[in-house]
Formats: structure tokens, sequence, C-alpha cells
């Protein structure tokens, strides 16, 4: 039948018979009786049920700022990726001849011959541009930058950072990296990105809390879509403010940020991870672990000295030459040129060469050497790295420290995957493994954030193969370096940050007196020491008291006692004719009108009652009356309730 159904006379009919009572006005709006009754019920008490307790309207405040975000950075983030892969490739391969693997570049590259002058002069030219740019146009080239930036403002600014700010710095950053600086793209993109929260957050007149987080959202954003890793970097925008905690509140908000970066860009350059793992991934054996602790623990020294030397060593060397400050990128730019002649691993981002570590030992494509050699050359060109890095930004250029300790650590655990591959070639049989944990464990341990780390490096690769020794080796790493941290904004935990002050201080009760809020006349009239327990309880029961103080015969304050206390020593009433408050009582212990409410609290905490007596120390020693620790607690919530409607108050106006 030539591939055509026939339909018989009887179906056709039947089909006619259809359409004409579809096409039938009156059967379009006369529903069957089930129907009809469906759709008369009132479904608003089951909605409503459903609905009751969840938050609309902050669920959709928050979806539609995390999502404009969300795009302004991935925007941004595209528009700056486009413009350093285009200067890379027309200035730094084709024009300079720099030789670098070319690997997941968005033009075609043609190497041209090496200008060994051009490759001196680039960086210098590029470093003086990004100085006059920050000096001369942004005029706030001392204020924080990239990740360490807005750790600042999320403790100490209120979550403000100025877009205008941050858009100069992507400038120099671009022209910083785009003539071959030793810097990383991602800092200034987060912190772009960060910017764009907090403008948003000050257009809508948020509170500074709020601010906070959307500008976390931001960071989020920056990462996510530079480095396609949109659950790594939405952790890591938690994560790195604290070095010990994590900052949950931002969860949501961070999340719907990262996605939509992430989709932005992606949609214009192509989804798939940045490095790319050899054909058949890492097989993993646990008798290789001992191999990769070591290596964690030999990377660690090397990870303190890059702490301090982009933290103080650099800035403070770069402070003490006295040229402008606005000539000083070009310096450090002119001095990364001439390292480069000998050492050109280290100029640029060096992703061409992270990848070249990954390959085996003995491909054709492979361009470092292996071997013994291998291990020396790899460790020279890491600590080359760390050199020319805080050469470029210690002298004032623009970019990040993220992609540059990823390339150190990176190279750092190569160097010992080739060392461990000649001594053990049977256990350690892929020696480019030990670059994926290298980089982890480095930046880990410096960056104070294990578990953004753990997915982000696997996302970056887009693989999962080697989850436990990046795990094993994050955890030596992060014990070993407790006491260093690349970004010296970092507070330790959410209890120590000024931004959180109002829910964990304790302090507030120490501006609170005792003289304003104890109850006045309770307990008032001691109990006798040689009192009968049998009697005490006569007479707690006649006054509606618990808790008193003890006198002695010579009428002095010698202790207190509760009724709860009593029943704690008391278990039978046979017992109590036989015993007096003197062997149910706790030693005195009391605090004046002028203490503050922290000193009742301790008081309190410390001798375990419910109520600390009032004793004025001056006049005739009298018992004023009682503060108990619920209404400290009831105080203290106010007081922190107040001071958060004041900050509300002042951030509206």
């Amino acid at each position: 039948m030539g591939g055509r159904i026939s339909l018989s006379k009887r179906a056709t009919c039947v089909i006619a018979s259809e359409c004409r009572q579809f096409s039938d006005p009156d059967s379009l709006v006369k529903p069957s009786d089930p129907i009809r009754r469906i759709l008369a019920t009132d479904f608003r008490p089951f909605t409503q049920g459903v609905t009751q307790g969840i938050d609309v309207q902050s669920l959709w405040k928050w979806v539609k700022l995390s999502v404009a975000v969300g795009a302004l950075t991935g925007l941004l983030a595209g528009l700056v990726y486009f413009v350093l892969e285009w200067s890379e490739a027309t200035f730094f391969m084709s024009l300079a001849g720099h030789e670098e693997p070319l690997f997941g570049h968005f033009f075609e590259v043609e190497q041209g011959p090496r200008v060994w002058w051009l490759l001196v002069l680039l960086p210098a030219a590029g470093g003086l541009a990004a100085g006059l740019v920050l000096h001369f146009l942004d005029k706030r080239s001392g204020a924080g930058r990239g990740t360490n930036g807005i750790i600042e403002a999320f403790h100490e600014g209120r979550g403000e950072i100025s877009t205008r700010h941050a858009l100069w710095r992507v400038l120099a950053a671009a022209l910083t990296l785009g003539s071959g600086g030793s810097a990383g793209r991602e800092g200034t993109m987060a912190y772009a990105g960060a910017s764009f929260g907090s403008r948003l957050s000050r257009r809508f007149r948020l509170t500074s809390h709020d601010r906070r987080l959307l500008m976390l959202a931001g960071a989020a954003g920056g990462i996510s879509a530079l480095f396609r890793t949109p659950l790594g970097a939405a952790l890591f925008a938690l994560e790195i403010i604290y070095k010990e905690d994590f900052e949950t509140e931002g969860m949501f908000p961070v999340i719907v940020s990262s996605v939509t970066a992430y989709s932005v860009f992606t949609s214009i350059f192509g989804t798939g991870s940045l490095f790319q793992v050899p054909s058949g991934g890492y097989a993993f054996e646990p008798s290789q672990l001992v191999f990769y602790g070591i290596m964690a623990l030999a990377v660690a020294p090397i990870a303190v000295l890059w702490c301090k030397a982009s933290t103080r060593w650099g800035p403070n060397i770069f402070r003490k030459i006295t040229v402008p400050a606005w000539a000083k990128p070009a310096l450090g730019g002119l001095i990364l040129g001439t390292l480069a002649l000998v050492l050109p691993w280290v100029i640029g981002t060096g992703y061409g060469w992270i990848q070249d570590a990954l390959l085996p030992p003995d491909s054709p494509s492979r361009q470092l050497p292996s071997g013994y050699e291998g291990f020396g050359i790899l460790m020279a060109i890491a600590i080359a790295k760390m050199f020319a890095t805080t050469l470029t930004l210690s002298s004032g250029g623009a970019g990040g420290v993220f992609a540059p300790t990823l390339f150190i650590g990176g190279f750092l655990g190569g160097a010992f995957g080739l060392l461990f591959h000649e001594l053990v070639p049977g256990i350690i049989t892929q020696p480019g493994a030990f670059v994926l944990v290298g980089m982890g464990a480095f930046y880990a341990g410096a960056a104070k954030a294990p578990l953004s780390t753990i997915i982000m490096i696997s996302e970056l690769f887009g693989s999962y193969d080697l989850l436990v020794p990046l795990m094993l080796a994050i955890v030596v790493s992060i014990l070993l370096l407790r006491h260093v941290s690349l970004f010296p904004a970092q507070v330790p935990t959410a209890a120590e940050s000024p931004a959180h002050a109002a829910r964990y201080t304790v302090d507030v009760l120490e501006s609170l007196l005792v003289q304003d809020y104890f109850i006045k006349g309770r307990a008032s009239e001691p109990v006798q020491s040689n009192l009968p327990l049998a009697d005490f309880l006569e007479h707690v029961s006649a006054t509606a008291e618990s808790f008193f103080v003890v006198a002695n015969g010579k009428g002095e304050f010698v202790g207190t006692v509760s009724l709860d206390h009593v029943r704690s020593v008391v278990s039978e009433n046979e017992i109590l004719d036989f015993l007096l408050v003197n062997d149910a009582m706790t030693p005195l212990y009391s605090v004046s009108p002028e203490a503050t409410l922290g000193t009742a609290l301790a008081a309190i905490v410390k001798h375990g009652h419910e109520y600390v007596p009032v004793i004025d120390p001056g006049g005739d020693g009298s018992i004023l009356g009682t503060i108990s620790q619920r209404q400290i607690a009831a105080e203290y919530n106010a007081e922190i309730l107040r001071r958060r409607l004041q900050q509300n108050q002042a951030v509206a106006e």
C-alpha cells in the first residue's frame, strides 16, 4: 500500500460523526454531570490546608532576586570569558608566540613564532594599563578585592560592595590576565557577582542580613559560570567566609543564583567540565591511600609559604618600593615577563599545562617531563608559580588567587605522582591522578573550604573516581593548616562574625543591669537554718514562694534553699523530721543591683538554682528581691529584638 493507511467506510463514518459532535458548540459548554460536579467543587479549603505554613511571599522574593543576580553574573562572565579568550589567542599566543598546550580555548589559536621581547613587555604593558585604571578611574585600589574582599564585606561591611568599583576591577583584571598576568579569572568575577547582589539589595531596600546573603549568591554565580561547577560554587560561597563553619541561611539564594549563572553561561559557550581526565578515568585502589596521605603531608608546608607570601610578604615588599602606585603593576609585569623567558609555564592562567600534567608519562602528546626529572621540574614550576602570582597581585595587578592555587597544588601533586610512579610503579599506575588530588588538598587547606573543594574538584574534572583519596588528602591538609589561611578576612565561626553579633554575642547581657529587671520584694524574708524541713515545706505552702535566703541564729545570711533542691535531697517523708534547712541549703550567692545580667546568669549557672537573690551590699544588707534565669533569657531576647529593629530602621533610612 506504499506506506499509506486506508480506512474502512464504517470507520470513516464513525470519525466523521465524532468530529461533528466535537464541533457542536453545545457540546463544548455542556460537560457531563461528573465533570460539572468536579468543576463546581470548592478546592480552597484543601489548597489552604496544603499551603499553610509555606512562606510563599518570601520564597517568591528570593527566587526573583536570586535569578536576577545569577542571570546578570552569568552574562558578565560570558563577556569576560569572550574578551579574555580573544586577547590570549590574539596577543599572547599568535602575536608573542607563547607556547602552551592548546586546550579548552574558545577561539582557534595559531601559535606564531616566539618573540621574546613581546613576552617580556606584554605583562608590563597590561600591568601599566591596569594600574592606570585602578588609580585614576577606580580610585579605590586599596579596597578589598576578589574573594577576600567578599569575605570582608560580609563580616565588616554589612554586605556593601560598590558595583562601579567591582566593574573597574573586572576591566583591570581583563587587562592583567589578557596580557599574561599570573592570576585567576574567578575571584574577580565572584567579586563582580557579589556587587550585583549588593546593588539589588540596596535597590529593593533589603536588610543587611538579606544583603549579605544576596551578595554570596552573586559570588557563587561568578564562580559557577567560569568554572562550570554549579554545586561546588554554591557550597564554596557558603563555606569560604568561615574557617570552621557554614552559612546555611544562604543555601536557597546561593543555589538558585549558581544554577542560573551556570545555565546562562553554558547556553552560550556550551556545557562540559573545564578539564578532562584520560579515557577510562582513574582506577583507585586502597593500597594507594598511604601515598596520597604522604603527598598531603608534603605539600602542607608549601601551602604555609604560599599563604604567607600572598598575604604578607609580597604586599609588604611592594609597599616599600618607592614608585607611584599606578606604576607598580607594570614593574611586577616586567619581572614576570623576564621570569617567563626561563620558565614559560608560570605566565597566564596555565590551564593548558594543568591538562598536560594529567596525561600519562608515556603519552606522545605530553610536553611536561616525566620520571625523576619530571618530579624536580614540576616542583620547581609550582614554586615559580607562587613567585609569579605574588608578583602580579602584590604589585597591584587585578585578579584572583583561585586558579593559581589550583595550579600550584596540581603541579605539586603531579610531581609526587611521578615520584611514586618511579618508586612503586605496580601501585601508582596513573601519576596524573595526583594532580587532581594535590589540587584539592592544597586549595582546601589554604582556603579552609574542604566540602566545597571536594565537590568542585570533581566537577572541574567531570569525575568522581578519586573521591576517597581526595577526601583523605583534604582532611590531612585541613588538620595541618589550621593556623594559616589564604584569606585573612575569614573568621573561625559565625559566632565570631560581626554579621551575627546580634544572634551569638553574650555581651548584650553586660549592658543590662539587675536593678532594672529584678522582682522587688520576692524572697525578702529569710528562713532560719535550724528550721526542720517538714516545717519548711509548710512555710512554702503558706507563702507561695519556692526560693529563700537562709539566715543563721545571728541573722547573717549563710545560704539559699529552694523547693526543688529539697526534693532532690529528700526522697522519703519519714526523714523530714530529722533534717534541717541547713542540711539542704547551698552556700550563699547573690548579686547587687548594680551587677549586670551577665553576672547574674553566671551565678545561676554555677549554683544550679533558678533564682539568684539580689542583696544590697551597702546600707543594712537587706534582701531586695530575686531575678530568675527565665527573666534573664526573656530580657536577652527582648534586647536582641530591639537592636535588630533599630538596625533595620537604620538600613531603611
